[in-house]
């Protein structure tokens, strides 16, 4: 026991300076941040009763950098978070437990935090028919990293209290995939079960929301996302359809750098979009529960692997020439720091639905380098039936423009888009 303390004892020690020198000591809401500083509370409470004062030294630089990030939070009126399910899923299992510890030990109570309120649809509304596979915007594997079973109980014991998260961590639990590229690593399969047990409330009836049986539109506003026929059964009448267009960061992160109300908040620096994708107006589509054109998941910033548009030729391409997609593209991570890509945005314009037909669109010109001399790079996309789904993009150049040809790629993890002549 002894040697297992002065271990803790340790590395907390070692956590600590590192949160002064490490870019995850200073970047908000950046899934290394909250999951670091659990680890460096987790090492504080277990040793207040032998290193009292220097486990009050880690105590207060973690609760000062989680209050900032609850602070963050409420400014996202949606519930999702900008790195995607898969990263999101990482950062929210450690947010989850800084708010049950913050009201256990220090009296700190966020349950009414509007990010939390909000964040149950950012797990049903971006989950494919059949429970198994999620909406891979930003960089992503097939579904979760961690959990969500776990943060799913923990909203309903403390936040929801109407059995919806019951219900959607026992579906699943259920349909979780046994072998394959959708299991979860093994690194990640073990480590919320504890928190997931301890939150567990059985008097919670597993309930699914109203009208969960129907497929209709969902809108993550602050994402940039718009989703629809999620949260079904996987069956042949069950079609879903995804739509990306929004802010870097998503709107309330990119307008408090742009506008700097708070003067702790450094820019771009206090952020990490980086596994965001250069992907404004992208979409994906399952016809009938088959998943037919995907995302990039993880892999290169490449703007066609997004199923955007990209524009040729152009003096500014950064790879892939002649060709150029959108600002921050080529690189491992995105670059959000250079030139005018730390001011690259789209906007969902419109969304409608009339029983299983419906409609959305968006504008992505400033997701594009201002050398193209673009006006305006609208998409608008018609589900017209549950196969059948029409891709329209309405392009403006300005005077003098070099651009004179357009791409568009469309792609599929699973299978090869093949032309099959009669």
């Amino acid at each position: 026991r002894h040697s297992y303390l002065v271990k803790i004892q340790t590395v907390s020690e070692e956590m600590y300076e590192y949160s002064k020198v490490r870019s995850w000591g200073k970047q908000l809401l950046h899934n290394h941040q909250p999951t670091n500083m659990m680890g460096i509370l987790t090492g504080a409470l277990v040793s207040r009763l032998y290193q009292e004062s220097r486990a009050n030294i880690w105590k207060q630089v973690v609760v000062d950098v989680m209050e900032k990030n609850m602070f963050l939070l409420n400014h996202i009126v949606d519930g999702a978070l900008d790195e995607g399910v898969a990263y999101g899923s990482y950062s929210s299992k450690s947010i989850a437990q800084y708010v049950f510890l913050a009201q256990r030990h220090f009296g700190i109570n966020h349950n009414g935090n509007y990010w939390l309120k909000m964040h149950f649809w950012f797990y049903y509304a971006t989950v494919l028919p059949g429970f198994q596979r999620t909406v891979g915007i930003a960089d992503s594997n097939y579904n979760w990293f961690y959990g969500p079973e776990s943060q799913l109980v923990f909203l309903d014991k403390f936040v929801l209290k109407n059995g919806a998260g019951n219900w959607l961590a026992q579906q699943i639990r259920k349909h979780r995939p046994k072998d394959g590229p959708m299991t979860q690593s093994n690194s990640q399969r073990y480590c919320t079960l504890h928190t997931e047990y301890i939150w567990y409330d059985p008097s919670l009836t597993p309930r699914p929301p109203s009208d969960h049986d129907t497929p209709k539109i969902h809108v993550f506003p602050n994402w940039g996302v718009l989703t629809y026929g999620a949260g079904l059964p996987n069956n042949q009448a069950n079609t879903f359809l995804s739509f990306k267009s929004g802010k870097l960061g998503g709107r309330a992160v990119y307008d408090l750098v742009h506008f700097q109300p708070y003067s702790w908040i450094d820019g771009w620096r206090s952020f990490n979009p980086g596994h965001e994708h250069p992907d404004q107006n992208s979409f994906t589509f399952a016809p009938n529960g088959q998943v037919f054109v995907s995302e990039a998941l993880y892999g290169p910033k490449l703007s066609h692997l997004n199923n955007v548009l990209a524009f040729a030729p152009s003096s500014t391409s950064q790879c892939n020439e002649p060709w150029e997609g959108q600002l921050g593209e080529c690189g491992h991570w995105l670059k959000y720091t250079t030139d005018e890509a730390a001011d690259a945005a789209g906007e969902i314009i419109s969304s409608s639905q009339h029983g299983e037909m419906m409609f959305t669109s968006g504008e992505a010109v400033s997701a594009y380098s201002s050398a193209m001399k673009l006006k305006s790079v609208y998409r608008a996309l018609v589900l017209l039936n549950t196969q059948t789904l029409l891709v329209v993009d309405h392009i403006e150049k300005l005077e003098g423009s070099p651009l004179s040809s357009v791409s568009a790629f469309f792609h599929n993890l699973d299978i090869d888009f093949k032309y099959v002549p009669y």
